[in-house]
């Protein structure tokens, strides 16, 4: 039972940190407009820039990564932790 639980928690959690994904990379061209209690959001740009924006967590549980661009072209990895 114990790894039952173990894996539904899991899970829950990356569908979670997914789930919060597809909002944010709705703030690629602004990321500071992005904010959040709950999640980590790491905008990643290719011109060298990094934008870190949502919660201080003291741990994180699991994460994803999304590539997409900004309106200008530049290729934009979404890392959201959760």
């Amino acid at each position: 039972m114990r790894i039952d639980k173990g894996y539904t928690g899991t899970y829950d959690c990356y569908r979670a940190v997914n789930n919060e994904a597809s909002t944010a990379i709705n703030y690629v061209n602004s990321p500071n407009g992005y904010t959040s209690t709950r999640f980590r959001v790491t905008f990643y740009y290719s011109n060298g820039t990094t934008v870190v924006r949502g919660a201080s967590l003291p741990r994180v549980q699991c994460y994803t990564y999304l590539v997409t661009n900004d309106n200008r072209g530049v290729l934009v990895l979404v890392k959201v932790e959760g």
